[in-house]
């Protein structure tokens, strides 16, 4: 993508977003009158910080993804990248504080702009990319203690632990899992609570403005966590299984869980030089619709199906006319990729599904 194509973009939608003229912080220079000697004022520089930039790609195909910000008429940062499958990028841009306009489009054809309004609160800007748009997200992430920028009150009383938790030796971990508790409606308070078993890992209440993403980071141990998320309006509770859900996610604002901006591709493929009729059966994770299907596969042939539209822990079932059948829990939650129902030369059929990756 031209930054010139982009920029002509902008000024059809997005620098009205961010709003015309001078930028914040600059002066105009003005035109001396003819004849006098008056000195030509210089524009003041804005000051800028440090945030960062991510750009997660968890859709099925590689992208080569562009993100431009604008302030007024004046480029703030300009960036290119390929995308992998599931790759997340993570960039440290210099920005003005206030409001800067966002576009950022891919090869794919998608095109999303936002306004993203930079302060201290916040760590940075995360874009994930989807089929048919990008959702955009500023974002901040507590420590050990659970302390951060939005960090409101400790509701426990009881001893702290310190996070994350010290590991079991059961996975090879890069990253702590952790708890992500976001926002896409109107600013709340959420109380957050984190048990495993009778042990209390974390009690404390947070300021969730719109468009907000709060990371705890909690552990490094297997085992079933109760996760429970509480505001004016509701109250969630959720069942977290680590390793394989790295983070879980919940959004205040609709009560909607999961593990995050999932692949929900399923491949299915007939490797046999024979044809077979597969029966198939996905039940999506925290009883959304089932997916029940027959498929009449040709020798060799291969289908993307998109049996669910949420992360999480499906559960699936195949069968052949022959009598073969398999069944697994396809756990579709970052960093994986899609899974596979297989049908191998043997006439076996396989779920091949991308094993628990920490962090």
């Amino acid at each position: 993508m031209e930054r010139r194509t982009l920029l002509s973009l902008l000024a059809g939608g997005v620098a009205g977003l961010a709003g015309c003229g001078t930028p914040d912080g600059e002066t105009e220079t003005p035109t001396p009158e003819e004849g006098t000697d008056e000195p030509t004022a210089t524009p003041t520089p804005e000051a800028r910080v440090e945030r960062s930039l991510a750009l997660w790609n968890p859709t099925p195909n590689p992208v080569f993804t562009t993100v431009v910000g604008v302030r007024g008429d004046l480029d703030v940062f300009f960036e290119n990248r390929d995308l992998l499958p599931g790759e997340r990028a993570a960039l440290s841009v210099s920005v003005p504080t206030g409001e800067t306009a966002v576009l950022v489009e891919t090869d794919s054809g998608l095109r999303a702009r936002s306004r993203w309004v930079v302060d201290a609160a916040f760590e940075g800007l995360e874009v994930v990319l989807g089929r048919d748009g990008a959702a955009f997200w500023r974002t901040v992430s507590c420590d050990a203690r659970g302390e951060c920028s939005l960090a409101a009150a400790t509701l426990d009383d009881g001893p702290r632990i310190d996070l994350p938790l010290v590991g079991d030796g059961s996975a090879r971990w890069y990253a702590p899992a952790g708890v992500v508790v976001e926002n896409s409606g109107p600013e709340t308070t959420a109380r957050l609570r984190i048990d495993l078993g009778d042990t209390g890992l974390v009690d404390r209440a947070y300021r969730v403005p719109t468009g907000a993403r709060l990371s705890v980071p909690v552990t490094y141990r297997s085992g079933s966590y109760r996760v429970e998320v509480e505001t004016d309006d509701r109250r969630v509770e959720t069942t977290w299984s680590v390793p394989d859900q790295p983070t879980t996610y919940v959004d205040v604002s609709s009560g909607a869980t999961g593990c995050g901006p999932a692949n929900t591709t399923l491949t299915v493929a007939n490797r046999d030089d024979e044809p077979h009729r597969l029966s198939l059966r996905v039940d999506a994770a925290g009883g959304g619709e089932s997916f029940d299907r027959v498929l009449a596969l040709d020798p060799g042939e291969v289908r993307e199906l998109v049996p669910v539209t949420t992360s999480g822990g499906h559960a699936v079932s195949a069968s052949l006319e022959t009598g073969t059948a398999t069944s697994g829990t396809w756990w579709s939650c970052p960093p994986r990729g899609p899974a596979s129902v297989v049908v191998d030369a043997t006439g076996a059929v396989s779920l091949l599904a991308a094993g628990p990756q920490p962090g």
